[in-house]
């Protein structure tokens, strides 16, 4: 397996992904663990990266993190002459080499939005999400995203627990949300003006026109 992305080799090597052509941008290469996913997701991935690394020039430090769409990326420095990417851990518990799961995540979000035929709309860890009592907990939720400042994500999530007290509302940041509810992660990339509503029994996914205007 070999490619060539932006004049950066791409291949495989002893059950890693590797770069060649990145040293003199970040002082080192990348690498990706392949675990159980196809190994075009994990070049995807990378490619990703090579597009931030060239586009923007970053000044990258050891153990750095970045965000992979709606996911975040660790830059593990502990093998050099590379950077060994891991991801946060699914439940919150620091992070864990490869990305498994974040291609998961972004999976998932992207086939939710192609059932509505819409471009996904990915928050990113850093911003903030609106939500009520019972979200945490595990309770059926009503979603609705609208446009909104880049801190936030336009989401406002609620359960029956809401007594329409805006005061009582909570502004959490996506990641605590996502640790918290799997469940609901493949429809946050749904754009503004996207509904849904989550219970055991339901599942339910509308665009309100309403929302932006």
């Amino acid at each position: 397996m070999r490619t060539v992305y932006r004049e950066i080799d791409v291949y495989f090597e002893n059950r890693y992904i590797k770069t060649n052509g990145l040293l003199n941008c970040i002082g080192r290469e990348l690498k990706v663990v392949v675990g159980k996913e196809e190994g075009q997701d994990y070049i995807e991935v990378l490619k990703y990266l090579v597009d931030y690394i060239l586009d923007y020039n970053p000044t990258i430090k050891p153990d750095q993190t970045i965000a992979y769409y709606s996911w975040i990326l660790k830059l593990n420095s502990d093998d050099a002459p590379f950077y060994n990417l891991w991801e946060a851990d699914s439940n919150g518990d620091g992070y864990i080499q490869g990305v498994d799961y974040s291609i998961q995540v972004i999976r998932e979000q992207g086939e939710e939005c192609k059932k509505h035929n819409v471009t996904p709309s990915f928050p990113t860890f850093a911003q903030n999400i609106v939500i009520s009592k019972g979200v945490y907990e595990g309770l059926a939720v009503d979603a609705v995203r609208y446009p909104s400042p880049s801190h936030m994500s336009g989401w406002w999530i609620t359960t029956d627990l809401y007594d329409d007290n805006i005061d009582s509302l909570m502004n959490v940041h996506y990641y605590h949300l996502a640790f918290k509810r799997p469940d609901l992660l493949k429809y946050l990339a749904l754009p503004y003006g996207f509904r849904f509503y989550i219970s055991e029994r339901e599942k339910d996914v509308w665009f309100s026109q309403d929302v932006l205007e």
